[in-house]
């Protein structure tokens, strides 16, 4: 490569920020623990916390810069063993700021579940500036009877602030394979401004919008009437947020469209809290971290 190559290779590599966090969960006489893990970049995780006992293992994933700018690049992995269990969330809102470098600023994250292990994979929203150009990818790889129980929520804009997503672009997919065989795909690219965010087959002019899926068949005779009850109580109760739960073969998915984040999270923490227990025989033990 000539020095002219070189050194534009440099500057390129200069407007980047690359932040990498990878962790192995493994099982140990019934006690889930931190493995092998691997770091580097401003992307941490606090010591784990073990409010449900020593089964199940929470952790919070830092990315102390708050947000990410063009060319920047965060690469999370999770992998759990078998018969480990770790609930993953973030203290705050992941941010994808304006974009001025022409280089696409991104969140990569891979999920592999072990047979008979159990990932929480709950975030909190990643908030999508004016004029940003975002990719967020999400893989996640089950084997066997491994259980994975998650959500993405995201905002188009800051409405709050009046602040709407009318430039930009986003690309995002949430992927779910078990033993191999697709499981959920779900796929999304939008520029802004785009009839998707304001036609009734879109987003309807609302600006947040989220996914929760669970690789099990939720909608049981056991439990099919109090969700029903619960999804009306939802659209009752909170009139910014449209919900909506859809049971497919091995596949439990809810959709929420609304204006506000807080509410959005509201929603999606109360139906984990509903079915969890019939997933996983588990109460639910919400991250103290929610509450600060």
């Amino acid at each position: 490569m000539n020095t002219q190559a070189l050194t534009a290779t440099s500057e390129f590599d200069a407007k980047r920020w690359r932040a990498k966090f990878a962790g192995e969960f493994i099982n140990v006489d019934g006690h889930t623990r931190l493995g092998p893990t691997e770091h580097f970049g401003p992307l941490r995780v606090q010591r784990p916390f073990y409010p449900e006992g020593l089964h199940c293992l929470h952790l919070y994933l830092l990315h102390p810069p708050g947000g990410l700018v063009g060319g920047d690049k965060l690469s999370i992995h999770l992998h759990a063993q078998t018969q480990a269990h770790v609930l993953m969330t973030t203290p705050s809102a992941g941010k994808i700021y304006r974009n001025i470098s022409g280089i696409k600023q991104g969140q990569y994250v891979d999920i592999q579940v072990e047979d008979q292990a159990i990932v929480e994979y709950l975030p909190q929203e990643n908030i999508i500036f004016d004029d940003a150009d975002a990719e967020l990818i999400t893989t996640v790889n089950i084997q066997g009877n491994g259980i994975f129980i998650g959500w993405e929520i995201t905002c188009l804009g800051r409405i709050e602030s009046d602040e709407l997503f009318q430039k930009g672009g986003i690309c995002q997919s949430l992927t779910m394979t078990q033993n191999g065989a697709p499981l959920f795909i779900d796929r999304l690219s939008l520029t802004a401004p785009s009839d998707l965010q304001t036609g009734r087959a879109g987003f309807q002019d609302k600006c947040v919008y989220g996914t929760f899926v669970i690789n099990r068949n939720v909608m049981t005779s056991e439990i099919e009437e109090q969700l029903f009850q619960w999804q009306a109580q939802q659209n009752e109760i909170r009139s910014l947020t449209q919900v909506a739960i859809t049971q497919k073969p091995d596949v439990f998915i809810a959709r929420l469209l609304g204006d506000k984040a807080e509410q959005a999270r509201e929603v999606f923490e109360s139906l984990w809290t509903l079915v969890r227990p019939h997933v996983i025989q588990k109460s639910a033990s919400a991250p103290r971290i929610w509450r600060t």
